[in-house]
């Protein structure tokens, strides 16, 4: 069950009680009606809305396109822009720790690339760059992953939505995102 709240208060009254006044009364008498006699998990953060997946899924169908006009696959396009405009965190790691943590981080999705960029002072370690997935993404990093795609598609003479319906999908996200 998840409810929101927006205030909250402490009773004392036979103990110590967190009191909220949910958003949803109806979860909450439904919750309270069919409760057991159960040791019970709660966990409080701060509400974020679910970012808006027009963005994301307006990336996918360009990458689509562009992987049909030059023969690839939008994996490996979504991979090149990743590699190009995204996040990314250099790691200073024995070879044998870089192997591991090269197959861990891929393992978080198709936009969790790594690759090895250098060695180390010592010559004993491997410098690996571990890159971030577009499901990360701020507002602004979004934007530049959108900008770069949109601009391949105009290249190639794909159609892609009007400057101000860009604009608009890029706003939305960052009202839904978590900066």
């Amino acid at each position: 069950m998840n409810l929101t709240f927006q205030d909250a208060k402490i009773q004392m009254d036979g103990g110590v009680w967190l009191c909220i006044k949910v958003n949803e009364p109806a979860l909450a008498r439904t919750f309270i009606l069919d409760k057991q006699n159960r040791l019970y998990d709660c966990e409080i953060k701060e509400h974020r809305e679910k970012r808006s997946l027009d963005a994301n899924a307006y990336c996918w169908v360009l990458l689509d396109k562009l992987a049909d006009a030059i023969r690839s696959t939008k994996e490996e396009l979504y991979l090149q822009k990743v590699r190009e405009v995204g996040p990314y965190k250099d790691f200073s790691l024995t070879e044998d720790e870089a192997k591991t943590f090269r197959v861990a981080w891929e393992k978080l999705g198709t936009g969790w690339p790594t690759e090895q960029v250098d060695y180390g002072r010592d010559g004993d370690r491997v410098v690996v760059r571990a890159y971030y997935g577009s499901s990360t993404y701020n507002t602004k990093q979004m934007s530049r992953l959108i900008d770069s795609i949109v601009q391949d598609c105009k290249d190639l003479g794909i159609e892609t939505l009007p400057p101000e319906k860009l604009a608009a999908m890029k706003e939305e996200w960052g009202r839904a995102s978590s900066d």
